[in-house]
């Protein structure tokens, strides 16, 4: 099955399908987008961080991690 029949089949289906069902899917795949925009933007963030120099030593960040535990 090629890729337009794929998709063909697919629609098909949809128009069967209960609203409410399509609004879950919906909003799967929304949250999906945006998680997947946001995890871009800390990526490119922590790249550009350690171009600068802005990074800590290992001791450094377990410090930090134990020190907010307490």
């Amino acid at each position: 099955m090629n890729l337009v029949e794929k998709m063909d089949f697919i629609q098909s289906r949809l128009l069967l399908v209960d609203e409410s069902l399509i609004n879950e899917l919906f909003e799967i795949l929304r949250k999906e987008e945006v998680l997947k925009t946001k995890l871009i933007k800390r990526a490119h963030q922590s790249e550009n961080d350690i171009k600068a120099g802005k990074v800590f030593s290992r001791t450094e960040i377990e410090g930090k991690t134990n020190h907010a535990i307490r």
